[in-house]
């Protein structure tokens, strides 16, 4: 997924309701409540979803996305909870979230996914030990690609 326009609509014609239904589970899935796209022609979307009381807490809170074992290989896939472009390094140049290696624990953030000047946390779904950085720093991901392993512990 190198290519940023395979993950981008095409938006001369609007989205069918199946889709437009896909990514609003998805915005609610990743606490989001809005999200609107738009084209040079002028063409937008915008989707809003409602949010339970409960879901209402800020961005920092978004969850990690549930855990799924690689096959096989005893490893824990971490997947983008969002979409954006990929950050492994700290922003105030603290070094890296999770380099291969290190230890991390449930929820311990270990990448950011940026877009413009929205940062999503992309959080450890487990306890462990981080085997090996699948996604390349600065690409463009979508919902759901998997980022990096974790060999639980």
């Amino acid at each position: 997924m190198s290519n940023p326009s395979e993950l981008l609509p095409d938006f001369n014609t609007l989205p069918e309701p199946e889709e437009i239904s896909q990514i609003a589970t998805w915005l609610s899935e990743s606490g989001l409540e809005s999200l609107e796209l738009s084209n040079d022609t002028g063409t937008r979307l915008r989707i809003r979803v409602a949010q339970a009381a409960a879901d209402t807490a800020e961005i920092s809170s978004v969850p990690a996305c549930p855990a799924e074992p690689v096959a096989g290989v005893g490893t824990v896939a971490v997947s983008a909870p969002y979409f954006g472009h990929l950050c492994l390094d700290r922003p105030m140049g603290d070094g890296a979230f999770a380099p291969v290696g290190s230890m991390v624990r449930q929820d311990d953030v270990v990448a950011l996914l940026t877009l413009d000047t929205l940062q999503v946390p992309v959080r450890a779904p487990v306890d462990g030990e981080v085997v090996e950085i699948v996604a390349t720093p600065g690409a463009l991901l979508g919902y759901g690609t998997e980022i990096m392993t974790i060999r639980p512990s």
